[in-house]
């Protein structure tokens, strides 16, 4: 029975490599938020560790003038849709006796109606540009996540994507796991990584996903990803991978 071990052993020890790896954790997405749209901010909902989910609001700057601007380019839009409605009535009812109707009416008819739905089909298109000028004067959160960093205070101005408001990491993490680039054609998808975090004696062990198809110049590294739980982004350690 021992010599059966120690042949099973030999025979893992034949086909199996262990590769020395570091790794630092990262959010799945990680984004730096910007606003598009310039302003002072009025309102801020959210702090350095809120928990939140795709479109919640983050923050919101003085939109009192897009916000009527919006309600009068509305009313205008009205008033243009009953006119073209009356017009289009009246053009149906024309085209109906077009035979006995005078050819210099009908064409007046005709024109006073494509002039009405063209006024109200502009009207729409600048309600709709309105409604996203007032729309991007609030910052919603683009996926679920938690807010790592706040970079902005109620009362501060901010320009049009040029001031980066919050850090935002997704809920889902992952490892870097970076290897001398030596081993390139020794760890493939599906190899175990066994790692303990810098300070730490525990081994934990999670699957690599993904592994790079180029080497950083920098290091002569190759990097990998794997999918780990109940671990925050910005975490260090190391560890081996074993390859089959």
């Amino acid at each position: 029975m021992k010599k059966f071990i120690f042949l099973v052993l030999l025979g893992v020890s034949l086909y199996a490599d262990e590769v020395y790896a570091t790794f630092v954790s990262k959010g799945i997405k990680e984004a730096s938020l910007r606003i598009s749209s310039s302003g002072i901010v009025d309102m801020i909902k959210v702090d350095v560790g809120s928990k939140v989910k795709k479109g919640d609001l983050l923050l919101k700057i003085q939109n009192n003038t897009q916000i009527e601007n919006v309600k009068i380019q509305q009313a205008q839009s009205d008033a243009n849709e009953q006119t073209y409605i009356f017009q289009k009535n009246q053009f149906e009812r024309y085209e109906q006796s077009k035979a006995v109707v005078d050819k210099n009416t009908y064409e007046q008819i005709y024109s006073s109606f494509k002039s009405a739905e063209n006024n109200y089909k502009m009207s729409l298109a600048s309600l709709q540009l309105q409604k996203e000028i007032l729309n991007n004067t609030y910052l919603k959160a683009p996926f679920d996540g938690v807010i790592a960093e706040r970079m902005i205070e109620v009362g501060d101005g901010v320009s049009e994507n040029g001031t980066d408001l919050f850090k935002l990491i997704s809920n889902d993490i992952k490892l870097i796991i970076e290897f001398d680039s030596k081993y390139i054609d020794k760890v493939k998808v599906g190899d175990k990584y066994t790692f303990s975090i810098d300070g730490s004696e525990k081994k934990r062990s999670v699957t690599i996903t993904k592994v790079y198809p180029s080497i950083d110049p920098t290091n002569r590294k190759l990097k990998a990803e794997a999918l780990v739980k109940d671990m925050v982004s910005g975490v260090f350690g190391d560890g081996y991978i074993t390859t089959k």
